[in-house]
């Protein structure tokens, strides 16, 4: 929960004003947003305090504040905290207070849990990784960081999702499957083997469709 501590969103697009909602909720206050292109406030009686690369001296002059990269690209998201990686920087995890959360599971900085969300037993959530609204994520699952689990995904015990992975809204996840870093799941498909890394799925049963052309990058 905030607590009333001051939370400043890198990112005032959509996903920006979403995880703003959910920051609210859960008591931050929303010292404002940093984005590159927007001006106008996204979000009420706050505003966009400059471009992206006044972080460091906006954060020199107000230590208090924490951090969220509320960018839902996982590839711009990663590249974001990583230009600022040798700033000192608190990233916080985010969790909309209509979310489950068991106490047996790891939420890692700079995660985001959206409204209704469920994350089981032993689960554990990576750095700067999505679960969004609604999705399940079941016992002992891993999300790794940089991942989007997004709205209305379900997937059940012991999936492993790797780093800035994306799986599509309405996808489903039998037991004990790992999707690739950098793998993407298509919307509603039903994932019933192992999806290689930076493969691209779609359907029921899911079935490759394309793979990324330079998967490390």
């Amino acid at each position: 929960m905030g607590d009333g501590h001051a939370l400043l969103l890198v990112g005032a697009g959509g996903h920006g004003r979403a995880v703003a909602d959910v920051a609210a909720a859960a008591g931050w206050m929303i010292a404002g947003f940093l984005d590159d292109s927007k001006v106008d406030a996204p979000w009420p009686e706050t505003s966009v305090l400059g471009p992206i690369h006044v972080l460091p001296r906006l954060l020199e002059e107000h230590p208090d504040y924490d951090v969220t990269v509320a960018i839902g690209d996982n590839a711009h998201r990663r590249q974001i905290v990583e230009r600022f990686a040798t700033f000192p920087i608190r990233f916080a995890a985010v969790v909309a207070p209509s979310a489950y959360i068991s106490p047996t599971a790891t939420l890692e900085p700079g995660a985001v849990i959206m409204h209704h969300a469920v994350v089981h037993a032993g689960a554990r959530i990576g750095a700067h990784a999505i679960v969004n609204t609604g999705a399940t994520v079941d016992h002992d699952c891993q999300i790794g960081e940089y991942a989007h689990i997004s709205p209305g995904v379900h997937l059940a015990g012991d999936v492993v999702v790797g780093p800035q992975a994306h799986v599509g809204i309405g996808a489903v996840v039998v037991p004990r499957i790992t999707i690739g870093s950098k793998a993407v799941v298509g919307a509603g498909a039903v994932v019933i083997s192992d999806v290689p890394e930076g493969v691209t799925v779609v359907g029921v049963p899911a079935r490759p469709v394309s793979e990324r052309s330079d998967p490390g990058a």
